[in-house]
């Protein structure tokens, strides 16, 4: 199998109560009624990534990871489920209020063996993030809040602002509010406790089940230090080319580039698959194996073995977001 060259893949929309139609802007392949997410790259059986385009057109990104793991993830990599998914997320209403599991609380509940760290990348202003409790909000203050339909109010609210990235740890209980647009970078997982859903009913006209005591025994009450990240940019001197680190956790590392038109990001050999979301601009993605033009709202996968890889930017800034998985 061939993996020296950069794969793009279909994403995998998924309907949901709280979403929205702005993602027509870039995709006109959106279909119809309320798309809440797009999963860029997911294996994940509610959303698998099949291969666009090349002459791995059609493969799955599964048999992709059974057939070439350490090939196509890293050298690092044993086995299991190919460890990140990206997904861009429209909520044109609130989500629930949730929590992740971390791993061992995902297995302790009889949820699966992974649980979900996830980081958000807020692409335009507007809406509101929750975050964590409030400064002396212990569980049986949420219970209360809980019973007297008054949650909302033990939570950090946050106003979204482009560029702001919120680093959600698992078991942080968090919500996004209505009008939000960002990217995810996440462990491979779709394990969501609801502990609350604002009265609504589902697509189906009945009330989304909830999970209340699953939430209770996930959410970390004694955890602080929220809000957005907001790391510095450096600038290269020579090439002009922008970076800052936006993550490092045990599960991934996320940094994001700003290449002027003209110029050229160059990244070396990691020995690890590398993931390039273009937020903005216009440019080519390329690795000595083969390239692929790059557009906005866009993910493309670097496989391990394609080594060293390069973006070049055309008449505008190419804005990067680029992931790997902490093997």
């Amino acid at each position: 199998m061939d993996l020296r060259a950069p794969l793009t893949f279909r994403p995998a929309y998924q309907t949901l109560v709280w979403g929205g139609r702005r993602l027509q802007k870039w995709r006109p392949d959106l279909p119809p009624g309320p798309i809440g997410e797009s999963w860029d790259l997911a294996d994940h059986q509610r959303g698998m990534s099949v291969v666009a385009q090349g002459a791995l057109a059609g493969r799955t990104l599964r048999e992709l990871v059974v057939q070439a793991g350490p090939a196509l993830v890293g050298a690092g990599f044993h086995g299991g489920v190919f460890p990140l998914m990206v997904k861009v997320i429209d909520a044109a209403d609130h989500l629930s209020v949730q929590v992740h599991p971390d791993d061992a609380t995902a297995s302790i509940l009889g949820a699966g063996d992974r649980g979900k760290t996830e980081c958000w990348v807020i692409l335009s202003d507007g809406g509101a993030l929750f975050q964590g409790t409030r400064p002396g909000v212990n569980r049986e203050a949420f219970e209360r809040a809980l019973a007297d339909r008054t949650l909302a109010a033990t939570l950090n609210r946050f106003e979204g602002r482009a560029g702001d990235v919120f680093f959600i740890e698992a078991r942080t209980v968090h919500a996004l509010g209505e009008g939000c647009l960002l990217y995810e970078i996440q462990q491979t997982s779709d394990i969501t406790f609801r502990v609350y859903d604002w009265d609504r009913m589902g697509l189906d006209g009945k009330p989304r089940p909830l999970h209340v005591a699953e939430s209770l025994a996930t959410v970390d009450f004694s955890r602080a230090g929220f809000g957005p990240i907001r790391p510095a940019w450096q600038t290269d001197q020579g090439s002009r080319i922008a970076s800052r680190s936006l993550v490092t956790c045990p599960h991934f590392v996320v940094d994001q580039f700003r290449v002027p038109a003209g110029a050229t990001l160059r990244r070396p050999s990691r020995d690890v698959c590398a993931v390039v979301t273009c937020i903005d601009g216009r440019g080519v993605l390329a690795t000595d194996g083969g390239a692929l033009p790059l557009v906005p709202m866009q993910t493309a996968l670097l496989p391990a073995a394609a080594g060293s890889w390069r973006a070049e930017g055309d008449s505008a800034t190419l804005d990067l977001l680029v992931a790997s998985p902490q093997l």
